[in-house]
């Protein structure tokens, strides 16, 4: 073998063209600080043992809101959006954490990932005849968030005054329980209780990112002590008393009131169909904003000659993990005007933007922030 033949064939081993001895290269880095880097940590991911690296993220984004990471894994590691991670360290204890957002790296050496840590464990009843607790009696982990400063209340007596109502968004895994949760389901979140008015697993891939408004609670129906709303239904009472008697609670506004089936109606109406009662609207505007760009969204609905209408609606809500990556500029009955942020660090990042009506029903319309050119 002559000299020429002996040099291809060693540069042939580091790889057969200068991108791949580069990536080599690169890999061999990464390999030898991940085995020395002292932020790297036994950790259970879905519940399989593996070692990850975890990385501060910087808190000028989300006003300190909450201790995001940056999770890097071997790329034989896997974990999703929407995984679990549960870490142990000594000086901290034990904490659990879901993962958010996934990076797509332009030198695919390793996996980086964005984590939040888990601040509420909620819990509902899958199943009334055991009554079967949420992932077998643990609950599952979610990432609240007040949403109530981004909530813009829309009033039209006066100067356009602001109603502030008491909403939270709340992530979870999407898993085929979660997935279950409809509209209208109640949640204890702290020792409050909270309705879902909205729920999205599109935008996010692997989350369900719920949109929850404050409701009253109920004694009967709620158990306190283990922080499950709805634990009882109604069919509950009766086995309550020994005697058999009925202890269902009792509505003196409505109890004596004639019932529907008895077509009882004072004005002599006929009751309208729901579907006469209901239209079917929708937000229109821009899903990829631009930084430094200003956008105006409208609620709209199809009359019966295909013509866009204006549709009202009672409440806008602007939703997002981290800080808003825009500043609302004006929102009347049927629009809502914003100006995107000029940060380049806020490309790639989503948003929601919700309306909801007088009859409760909410739509969303998810926006992303690209580049400005």
């Amino acid at each position: 073998m002559g000299y020429s033949d002996a040099y291809l064939r060693r540069m042939k081993a580091l790889g057969d063209n200068t991108y791949e001895r580069n990536y080599r290269r690169k890999a061999h880095e990464y390999k030898i600080y991940s085995e020395n880097t002292l932020n790297r940590f036994p950790c259970y991911i879905d519940g399989r043992k593996e070692y990850a690296i975890f990385q501060d993220h910087s808190q000028a984004n989300n006003k300190d809101l909450s201790d995001d990471k940056y999770l890097i894994l071997d790329n034989d590691v896997e974990c999703n959006v929407g995984s679990y991670l549960q870490w142990d360290v000594p000086q901290w204890g034990e904490s659990e954490w879901l993962v958010f957002t996934e990076e797509h790296k332009t030198i695919p050496t390793h996996q980086q990932l964005k984590i939040k840590e888990v601040n509420q464990r909620l819990k509902w009843i899958v199943d009334y005849d055991g009554h079967k607790v949420c992932n077998n009696g643990k609950g599952w982990g979610a990432y609240v968030q007040n949403q109530t400063l981004y909530t813009l209340g829309v009033s039209f007596a006066g100067n356009y005054t602001s109603l502030v109502n008491a909403k939270m968004m709340l992530y979870l895994q999407d898993n085929e329980e979660t997935r279950k949760l409809g509209i209208g389901t109640r949640l204890f979140i702290g020792s409050n209780v909270y309705k879902i008015e909205f729920a999205d697993n599109i935008s996010r891939v692997g989350l369900i990112n719920f949109l929850l408004d404050e409701d009253t609670k109920n004694p009967e129906i709620d158990n306190y002590e283990l922080g499950i709303a709805d634990y009882w239904q109604k069919d509950d009472y009766k086995d309550k008393d020994k005697g058999g008697k009925d202890t269902t609670p009792t509505n003196p506004d409505t109890d004596d009131k004639p019932k529907d089936d008895e077509n009882h109606d004072n004005t002599g109406d006929t009751p309208k169909e729901p579907s006469q009662l209901q239209i079917d609207w929708k937000i229109v505007g821009e899903d990829r904003a631009k930084l430094g760009r200003s956008y105006v969204y409208k609620t709209v609905y199809t009359d019966e000659q295909g013509v866009e209408q204006p549709y009202n609606v009672t409440e806008w809500v602007a939703a997002d993990i981290e800080d808003l990556p825009f500043t609302i500029q004006d929102r009347t009955e049927n629009t809502l005007a914003i100006r995107v942020k000029k940060d380049r660090r806020l490309v790639g990042q989503k948003s929601n933007i919700m309306a909801k009506d007088a009859n409760g029903v909410v739509k969303n319309l998810a926006i992303t922030i690209v580049n400005m050119f």
